[in-house]
Order: structure tokens, then C-alpha cells, then sequence
């Protein structure tokens, strides 16, 4: 899965642990908040509502997820409705029913939209959405990112060959709980949280955010180690500067020969040129150059420290205990 955002095709052992450990927190962590959103509500059942107020600011994120959502209520009444269709073909061909007429034969799918309830609208869109072929903009920014990703995915598959493509795709259809979700259970140990047994829909929330986490892991992971390579790389180019400025010094004194002055520059314009020109092909879906050293542990313990951001510290409560830390979720 880390090599459809742009690792290498075979990470380093520690680093898949890693992230792997710091996946099974964040579900632990969701799992955790979402049990605590249910029981305000006085509900024993945790919902998939409750899952995307978790992430409600991550406006993006939000709208990818209620858009999957949708298109897997879609994919489930059309496979409901082939049976059906199978069913009635049957018993047609037996004679025991007449022949049906078109309107029973007609079924027309609509795409359900997932309604939040702390939308200002969400009482009001029945009545608004009138048009059944019209999209809301939530819908229009998670199809344009969707698409941005095929659109980059192409361009990085474009040149492979039948081998790497087929290793790609595995890579790319990598999940959590696909097939897998007693699992997932078990890997999460969801039975230590919930008091109810969670149903299909937050499973496949929980594999859609699992998803989301490797990709955002992965992703500043490397902004991490083209951070510290630039840094070297700067580095590298300071002392060489200082070594030529020493050595034209020296020249000058003793009345040597006249070195170009625009040499340290072109330099300068070369170290700075590699840089730019990685961070213009970069990507979610780019893949990693040939030849990139795998990353490390110590590049996800940084990205995942900056993911973060500004938490609160332990403090004391008034009775004089401590508090639970609180965890960002990514």
C-alpha cells in the first residue's frame, strides 16, 4: 500500500511495523471517540454518523468518504435488484406469472445521499433537492479529486510493464478489511470498546480511514526525507562554497591565477534545481525514482509528530488525577 504514495516497492521492515502500529492507535483512538459520541447520544449502537463527526473537519476527507458511502448503497441495491430480476425471470419461464408490464420491469436507481445532521441544511434537502441529476458541490470537490488521482496513477503506469503493473494494482487494492474483517477485528480487538458488535457499513469506514492514514503517513514521511536531503544537500553546497572562497582568497594574495566568479553560482543553481524539479513530480499516486533509499523510522516518528500538531499535555484534574491525553486523528 506505501508503494502506491510514492515508496519504494519493498520498505524497510521496521517502517511497515511501524506504521502498522500507529494505524491500529488511530483506530483504537476512533473507535474510543466514536463509543464516547454514541453514548452522549444515549445510543449502545456506534453509527457511521458518529465516525464522520470525528473527522468533520477534514472537509475533504468527509467528502470522499460520504461519496464511497453513497456509491456502495448503489452497488448493493443493483445487486439486490439483478436477483430479484434473475428470480422473476424464472419464474416467468415456468409460466406461473403473466406477463409483467414495463413499469414493473423499470427500476431506477438513485444514489443515496448520507445526511449529517450537523449540516444547517440537512432538514431542508428534500425539499431543495428536486433535481435528481443535480450534484452538490461536495459531490463536484471529492469527483475532481477522484479524478485527480486516476489522472496520476495513469501518468505513473503509463510506462510500466505487465509485471510492475500487476504489482501495482495489488499495492493499490491493498486494504484492512476487504475479505478480512473478522480479521480486522481481532488485529483492533474492537470487542475490548464496543459493548455491541459493529456492523458492515463501520467496518468499511474504518478500511476507508485506514487507507486515508497510510496515504497521510507515508506522504509526510517523505516530506520528511526530502526535508533532510535538501538540508544535506544545502549543507554540501555551503562547505564546497567555503572551500572555493578560501581557495580564492588564498589566490588573491599570493597573486595567482583569476578564477570564474560565477562558478560558485552555477553551482548553487544546481544543488538548488534538484530539489524543485522532485517536488514538482511528486504526488499522491507518484512513484518513488530509481534508486531512493527506503524510509526510515525515524522519517514517520517526524511526520507523525508534525501530523499532531499543537496537542494539549497531561495536566491535573481537580480531584488529582490525571487526564487522558488527547490524540489528533490523521
Amino acid at each position: 500500500m506505501m508503494f502506491v504514495f510514492g515508496e519504494v516497492s519493498d520498505p524497510a521492515l521496521d517502517t511497515v511495523n511501524l506504521i502498522e502500529d500507529i494505524v491500529r492507535s488511530q483506530v483504537v483512538e476512533i473507535i474510543i471517540q466514536g463509543a464516547a459520541q454514541a453514548h452522549r447520544q444515549s445510543s449502545r449502537h456506534l453509527s457511521a454518523e458518529d465516525l464522520i463527526f470525528l473527522i468533520r473537519h477534514d472537509k475533504a476527507k468527509c467528502n470522499r468518504l460520504r461519496t464511497y458511502l453513497s456509491w456502495k448503497d448503489v452497488r448493493k441495491n443493483v445487486k439486490e435488484a439483478s436477483k430479484n430480476d434473475a428470480t422473476e425471470e424464472m419464474i416467468e419461464a415456468e409460466g406461473i406469472l403473466g406477463e409483467p408490464s414495463s413499469g414493473e420491469k423499470t427500476m431506477k436507481m438513485r444514489k443515496k445521499t448520507v445526511k449529517l445532521s450537523w449540516d444547517l441544511f440537512a432538514g431542508f434537502l428534500d425539499v431543495l433537492n428536486d433535481d435528481d441529476n443535480e450534484e452538490d458541490e461536495d459531490e463536484l470537490e471529492a469527483y475532481r479529486d477522484t479524478m485527480q488521482r486516476l489522472k496520476d496513477a495513469d501518468e505513473i503506469t503509463r510506462k510500466m510493464t505487465k509485471e510492475e503493473y500487476v504489482h501495482y494494482s495489488e499495492c493499490r487494492q491493498a486494504s484492512f478489511t476487504y475479505r478480512k474483517a473478522k480479521k480486522f477485528k481481532e488485529w483492533a480487538n474492537l470487542a475490548a470498546y464496543l459493548d455491541v458488535k459493529p456492523n458492515d457499513d463501520i467496518i468499511d469506514i474504518l478500511g476507508f480511514l485506514t487507507f486515508e492514514m497510510v496515504s497521510t503517513l507515508t506522504c509526510s514521511a517523505l516530506g520528511v526525507k526530502r526535508a533532510e536531503e535538501a538540508a544535506a544537500t544545502a549543507a554540501a553546497e555551503e562547505g564546497c562554497n567555503e572551500e572555493k572562497t578560501d581557495g580564492i582568497s588564498s589566490r588573491k594574495a599570493v597573486g595567482g591565477g583569476r578564477c570564474g566568479g560565477g562558478e560558485p553560482a552555477d553551482l548553487r543553481s544546481l544543488f538548488e534545481a534538484v530539489p524543485t524539479a522532485q517536488a514538482t513530480t511528486d504526488s499522491l499516486f507518484a512513484a518513488a525514482p530509481k534508486g531512493q533509499a527506503p524510509l526510515q523510522p525515524q522519517h514517520v516518528h517526524e511526520g507523525y509528530r508534525l501530523l499532531q500538531g499543537c496537542t494539549k499535555t497531561i495536566g491535573n484534574t481537580f480531584s488529582g488525577g490525571l487526564k487522558r491525553t488527547r490524540v489528533a486523528l490523521i
